[in-house]
């Protein structure tokens, strides 16, 4: 199973299916989900059946819907368990729960003898760990306009079967999960189109399980690292970063200071009311950004907010 392949899966209608399963009062099957979604006469291709289809298969790959031998799709017990129907907020921290969970897939960079490159969301694990690994404060990327070519410079075999994301198809999955995970956004910028790596989302999604007060920001970092494995400090991050011969290719890091799409995420943050920093004396800090002079050392998180 997998997650980027098959191409045509959609994290929104995902939720939509969940939904529906949770509000039912009969079984479904796989053949009656897509009819269901699909009627007669709203889409006669012969391939209009692929969205909701691959949409199964991928909430199946990362453990949000169960099927057994007779084809009764249902929703699993952990999702089941967080009760109802999911709001966006709720339905989005599910989806990073599941999408991002390393006791199912251990570490994707790392698979020994028999182990799949693509069992459960080990390739959509990889694909966010490098996109996130890219400079935030650079051009948005796209499949023509970075992708390729930084994918090219950084890793160590030019076989583009071993880069994070193989091919364009795969990078159009990417969009739509990476945003539908709060772990990308959109360029704002009308001549610039692309994805941003910037997890203002997922990171204030994040922010709602951590304890209000005042912390260090080192502590504070590796909270958001141990929920979201692929920013940096995160396991994935790090095997990420042992795989490329010449280390992490984020500016920040090069230059001592925060990951860039961490310390910019952190920023809007700030502006949002969530977050106040501090410089406190005799304490360990960082520069949230390369273009920052003052290391910041605490972080306070304000309940409330902006959101």
């Amino acid at each position: 199973m997998a997650v980027l392949n098959p191409p045509r899966s959609l994290p929104a209608l995902g939720r939509s299916i969940i939904n529906f399963l949770t509000g039912s009062r009969r079984v479904w099957t796989e053949e009656e989900l897509i009819e269901a979604f699909r009627p007669p006469g709203l889409n006669e291709d012969s391939f209009s059946f692929e969205g909701v289809a691959h949409t199964v298969y991928t909430f199946r790959a990362i453990g949000m819907l169960c099927s057994d031998t007779a084809g009764v799709i249902t929703v699993s017990d952990t999702v089941a368990a967080t009760g109802g129907t999911l709001s966006p907020a709720a339905f989005r921290r599910t989806l990073q729960k599941h999408a991002l969970d390393l006791d199912r897939d251990g570490d994707p960079w790392q698979t020994g003898p028999g182990e799949s490159l693509t069992g459960g969301a080990r390739d959509l694990l990889r694909a966010m760990s490098w996109f996130l690994a890219q400079d935030a404060l650079g051009r948005p990327l796209s499949w023509t306009s970075g992708v390729q070519a930084l994918q090219h410079a950084q890793f160590p075999d030019p076989d583009n079967e071993t880069w994070a994301i193989t091919n364009d198809t795969r990078w159009g999955a990417v969009t739509r999960w990476g945003q539908a995970l709060g772990l990308a956004a959109p360029s704002l910028v009308q001549a610039r189109s692309g994805l941003v790596p910037l997890p203002v989302v997922a990171i204030n999604d994040v922010l709602d399980e951590l304890p209000a007060g005042q912390m260090p920001i080192a502590e504070f970092l590796g909270q958001l690292a141990a929920k979201l494995p692929v920013l940096y400090g995160g396991l994935v991050r790090a095997s990420l970063v042992a795989y490329l011969p010449d280390g992490d290719p984020d500016p920040g890091i090069a230059q001592d200071c925060a990951d860039s799409s961490v310390g910019q995420a952190l920023r809007i943050l700030q502006d949002r009311g969530r977050l106040v920093f501090d410089t406190l004396p005799d304490a360990d800090g960082i520069r949230l950004s390369r273009f920052d002079s003052q290391r910041q050392t605490h972080v306070t998180l304000v309940q409330g907010g902006k959101r």
